[in-house]
Parts: C-alpha cells; structure tokens; sequence
C-alpha cells in the first residue's frame, strides 16, 4: 500500500488527507502544531480508517516516517525545517506533490484557472456565475475557501460540470506543471516577496498556469501583462483584457465592456463598480468564451447574471453612512495595489482617513505614493507601522496608533460630512488577527460601537 504523508494540516490539508484515504492510501499526517480542530478532524478521519496517523506538534530533528508520495499544504514553506522533513522522508522515485496537484490529477471534470495578486476571488465567483448561466453545472474551489481536493471528492456526487479554480503563488510554487486548461492572470503587483524572495520568483509561480499547450482563447491575461508573458513562456497567441488598453480584445468604451468593438455589458446597469471590477468582468467573460465560445456571451442570461452580481464582504464593503460620513471594509485589500483601486473608486479630492497596517510581506509600499493626494489622514498600526510610517511621513498625515482598536475609533473621531472612514490595510492581518475576514469584521463591529456611543453621549 503506498504510503502518502500530507504536510500541514489545515484546510487543504484535512481535505487532502481525507482524499489520499478514500483512495485506499495510508495516510500519515504532519503538522507543527495541534489544535482542537486538527484533533477532532484527526479523530474523525481515524474512525473511517483506523490506519491514520496523526503526528502534531512536530519538531526539528525528528524523523518523519518514509513516504512514496509527499503533499504538501501551501502553507509550508520550502525553507521550513518540515519542508525538509518531508523531502528527506521521501523514498527515491517518490512523488513531491502540492495539495493543488495532487487533487488535480483525481477531478473528473474540466476546469478553468485563476490567479493573480488581487481580483482572484470576485472572477472566480463571477465566472462560476457566468457558466451556471450558460447552463454548466459550475463550481468554484481552490484558493476561494473549498480545497480542490474536497471538490475532487464531491464532483462526481454533485455531477459537477466544470469547476473555476482560484489558485494562489503558495499552491502554485511547489506545481512542475499545471494541466492544459483555459487560465486567466488578471494582474500583477508586489505582494508575498517575504514568501517567493523577488516579484520575479512570485509573478514565475503565477504564470504557471499559462505554461501549458494552450490555445489563444485560453491563455487570458490583462494586457499590462505582456513583458511578463514573454519572460516566462514562448511568445504565443492570448486574448487581452484591461480597462485602458483599447487595443485589447476586451476593453472599455465609455462604460460597456466590448469584445473586438462589439458591446457585450453596459457596467451601469450592475452593482459592480470601477476599474478594477470592470477587468475582473472582462477576465470572467473570457473564460466564458473560452469554454462556450464567442456568442455565449451576448445571450441575455449572461447580461442578466452580472446586473444581479454583488461582491462578497471585506472589500470596498460599505456598510455604514452617517452624518453624511462613509464607512467601508476593505480588510481584504493586502497589498499596496488593492489599496490604490479602493483609493480609486471612493476618492473625491483629499477626503480619505485611512487606516493602514498589519503584517508586512516584504511588500513595496511606495506604491501607495499615488493614492497620496486623497489621503486625508492615515492611521497606522500593527507591526509594520514604523514601515508604512518612513514611506509616508512628510506626505500624508499620519498618526501613530497604538492598536487595532484605537487606529478605528481615532478615525472615526477625526472624520467630517464628505469624508469616507476606510480600512485598506495594504498588509497581511496574521500579527492581529486569524484573517483579513475576522479583521473585516472587527473593524465593523468597533466603528459601529463607536458611532453608538458618540449618538448616546449627545
């Protein structure tokens, strides 16, 4: 029986594990840490198949068990001592496999593929829609919150037709060579370089998905893209999209987003706003194309799918207005060029308190020196304030705050009728916080208590 050891277990890792088992496998699981979940999805796995075994709290120096196959979670990085671990457990001849690669080669089904720094989500639901609406039983997984791996389990049981894959540079560095399928790389910007080492190792891991025999209908990347492209991959035929570019196949005119001249979606008639929702439509219609052809994409259904289209919380949220005071939830915007876009779409002359900071990427936050002019504030915190603080000193003003809390309500203090109270951290949330959603989150319930306290006090 083939031994398969999975690394790290977290979401991917769980799902992966309970895959490697239902395909009769001996699992052996490794995680550096031990949570009650961990243990009670250890325990759960255990009950099915007795064999599993669970190795947490895992230390350098010890041994893991040998191993015909490795999969590892892209939480691990190569240069952790379990990195290591693993590679030195693993017999010769042996497969080293990422949890995306491995749950690849057991999905029954066709798919699409997603990636770039930021957009990644919104297409991917978009593009779900958008084949749903064109009659395939459509699925998204990947990066997006499902693990491949539990769609590989569920695809034939669901009678899935087509899964959309959001994939990241973590599940994507450890991949030799993603399948043949139709791929988007919708942007490109620094994030994750305390990861990858360079943005030319990160966008490397990104263009992966393109590296394949494709043809020019799936091979889609915005068209800023190009010098990219032909670092990476022979100079072949892709379809281009960008809000700017009105050489593309897909751009803008005024606000309908057109396809060589020809009208496909007037952005007016939907909930989706600004420039860098307009790409992500054009990136979504053409995996559209892609899979169903040219016309799929003028049936009314498809017009009908993005009007009715809203995105998910934690980016460019507005949830509260007050005294004619806008408050918007951009936790998700973690790197400097989400923050730019947010900038972008709520901007009106200098009117923004910003509060910015949390865990740095190695990330380059000069970037940010464009949204400049419209920062009327900055609110800085978590570990990587001095950081933000020495790119925006003598530029914006800034205010040092002590913690995650004091940073929303001495924003909220200072903010006047006109102005827009917006988290857009340009930063990770792990020094603070489980994910950028429990920072969304935290962030609306202290600006919501703190506008019930000022109103109880009047």
């Amino acid at each position: 029986m083939e031994n398969i050891l999975i690394c790290g277990y977290g979401v991917s890792g769980r799902a992966a594990a309970r895959l490697a088992a239902a395909m009769g496998r001996k699992v052996i699981i490794a995680d550096e840490h031990s949570s009650l979940e961990m243990r009670a999805a250890a325990q759960a796995l255990r009950r099915e198949n007795p064999d599993v075994e669970f190795i947490s709290n895992w230390k350098p120096g010890h041994p893991l068990p040998p191993c015909d196959c490795v999969v590892i979670s892209p939480g691990i990085r190569q240069e952790s001592p379990l990195h290591k671990a693993a590679r030195a457990a693993l017999r010769p001849g042996g497969r080293w496999l990422s949890e995306l690669e491995f749950a690849l080669d057991k999905v029954h089904c066709p798919f699409v593929s997603i990636t770039g720094t930021n957009g990644k989500t919104t297409t991917t639901e978009l593009t779900t829609a958008l084949l749903r609406a064109s009659g395939i039983n459509a699925a998204s997984s990947g990066n997006i919150g499902t693990a491949l791996s539990e769609c590989a389990l569920e695809a034939e049981k669901q009678k899935t037709g087509y899964l959309v894959i959001e994939t990241s540079s973590f599940q994507l560095e450890n991949i030799e060579e993603f399948p043949a399928c139709p791929a988007a790389v919708l942007n490109l910007a620094s994030d994750h370089i305390d990861r990858h080492g360079s943005l030319e190792a990160y966008a490397r891991a990104k263009f992966k998905v393109l590296a394949a025999k494709l043809s020019p209908e799936q091979r889609i990347i915005n068209s800023n893209l190009r010098p990219w492209l032909k670092k990476f991959l022979p100079d072949t035929g892709v379809t281009t999209f960008s809000a700017e570019d009105k050489d593309a196949d897909f751009t803008l005119t005024g606000q309908v987003v057109t396809f060589r001249g020809r009208p496909v979606y007037d952005l007016t008639k939907g909930q989706l706003h600004g420039r860098h929702n307009a790409e992500n439509i054009m990136a979504a219609l053409a995996l559209l194309r892609a899979v169903r052809g040219d016309e799929a994409m003028f049936a009314p259904a498809i017009a009908e799918t993005l009007a009715a289209f809203k995105s998910g919380p934690h980016r460019m949220e507005v949830f509260a207005r007050r005294n004619g005071i806008t408050y918007v939830n951009d936790s998700k915007a973690t790197n400097p060029h989400a923050v730019n876009a947010a900038v972008r779409q709520f901007a009106d002359g200098r009117n923004l308190l910003l509060i910015l900071g949390g865990l740095d990427k190695g990330m380059d936050f000069s970037e940010l020196e464009v949204s400049f002019p419209h920062i009327k504030q900055a609110f800085l915190t978590g570990s990587c304030r001095e950081a933000l603080l020495n790119q925006l000193a003598g530029k914006v003003k800034c205010k040092l705050s002590g913690d995650f809390r004091s940073a929303v309500r001495d924003a909220v203090a200072a903010a006047e009728p006109g102005d827009v109270v917006m988290l857009s951290p340009a930063t990770a949330s792990m020094d603070m916080f489980k994910n950028y959603a429990e920072r969304g989150d935290m962030f609306k319930l202290l600006v919501l208590e703190t506008l019930r306290q000022v109103k109880g006090s009047n």
